[in-house]
């Protein structure tokens, strides 16, 4: 999907979908009408990171869109203000400064470690919060309560696997690390686990954008694990090992951290090499997103991914801390640092911890048909 230049600009949607703290489908009589409540959108638009945008900003679209056709907030329609951070802080910083000081935004939805690290002090001279689906542990306890992260950290998803592994009977883990710093993260909580499993465990660490990973896997091979562990930035590299282990006959099941395999390039690199993977991550039940589904295939011609989940549960928060607090960044701040038992769009339930991160359901997924994307939730 291209992003069209002009969209970058406000847009306000129409669609057929209720706020998160209401039944999702019970629309509400009224029109949204009046001057736009703005939300800032610093994702990247264009650079090696545009695609991410253009599959993300639109399931932040849709979410506009449902919560409008619904009767907006208090009456009034929300709008996005979408500039392009490009991926990296500088551009990020602009973009920052542009949609707070010239469009006056009380609430941005943004992403990556890098660029919310730049963005950090900002948000806390301007007061106006921070959104994001970052998975770095620790970084929004950082920011005294302006940045939030609304995604599953491994340690949340871990346990479902560990579980798994003990009923298995595994007794021979190896793990796969991106040559990156959250490579000691990933490999501090699983080598945990397969110690308190009586595991032997090994691991090697790959280097993002290869395109052979065959010696790192024979060294795999050579360790005869139960299980192969898999866990990273959730780039197409991860897909590209899966694919090449069983090419070179490594039948072992694998196993992954994170939603990533929800994501159409992941499961695209590893082709038919991704069927039967099990993997721990953000809750994503069908029905419950049936609307956001529908509309997002309709648009972009296939399913969304967890990533657009999370983005969209972001709107209804902030649309809720509007409807609670006001148009205002310390009002919006004030109900999202509280909440508790928001419904999410993927099912379940959502609080968010003292340091600024969601508790979010999590669930244990098989991927049973890789190219169409179906994703079964097991038990471990």
């Amino acid at each position: 999907m291209r992003f069209n230049a002009d969209r970058r600009r406000m847009l306000v949607g129409a669609g057929a979908m209720t706020l998160g703290a209401f039944p999702f489908g019970a629309a509400r009589a009224q029109t949204a009408s009046g001057a736009p409540y703005k939300v800032g959108v610093t994702y990247p638009l264009s650079g090696p990171q545009g695609a991410w945008g253009q599959l993300i900003v639109p399931a932040i679209e849709i979410a506009v869109q449902h919560a409008n056709a619904a009767g907006g907030v208090n009456g009034r329609p929300l709008a996005l203000v979408v500039e392009d951070s490009k991926g990296n802080p500088e551009a990020a910083v602009s973009a920052m400064r542009k949609v707070v000081q010239v469009d006056g935004v009380q609430a941005i939805l943004t992403i990556f470690t890098n660029v919310v690290s730049a963005q950090m002090p900002l948000s806390q001279q301007f007061k106006v919060p921070l959104l994001s689906p970052v998975e770095a542990p620790g970084l929004t306890a950082k920011s005294d309560h302006w940045v939030f992260a609304h995604s599953s950290l491994l340690s949340h998803n871990l346990p479902l696997l560990e579980e798994r592994w003990k009923n298995k009977g595994v007794k021979r883990l190896f793990g796969f690390y991106p040559n990156t710093p959250i490579a000691p993260y990933g490999s501090g909580l699983i080598k945990a686990a397969a110690q308190r499993l009586g595991a032997a465990y090994e691991e090697v660490l790959f280097k993002l954008g290869d395109s052979d990973f065959r010696s790192l896997i024979i060294r795999a091979k050579a360790f005869n694990p139960d299980a192969i562990m898999i866990w990273g930035h959730g780039t197409p590299d991860e897909g590209v090992i899966m694919k090449q282990a069983r090419e070179l006959g490594v039948t072992t099941q694998m196993y992954n951290g994170s939603a990533t395999p929800t994501v159409k390039s992941y499961r695209e690199a590893a082709g038919k090499a991704i069927e039967g993977l099990v993997y721990a991550g953000f809750k994503y039940d069908p029905a419950a997103a049936k609307r956001l589904i529908d509309d997002y295939r309709a648009r972009l011609g296939f399913e969304p991914d967890f990533a657009a989940l999370e983005v969209y549960d972001m709107i209804n928060m902030v649309a809720e801390g509007i409807r609670a607090n006001g148009y205002d960044g310390e009002g919006i701040r004030k109900y999202i640092a509280g909440l508790k038992d928001f419904r999410s769009i993927g099912g379940g339930l959502i609080s968010m911890d003292p340091d600024g991160q969601t508790l979010n359901p999590v669930g244990l997924y098989e991927v049973r048909d890789g190219e169409k994307g179906v994703f079964v939730e097991i038990k471990p």
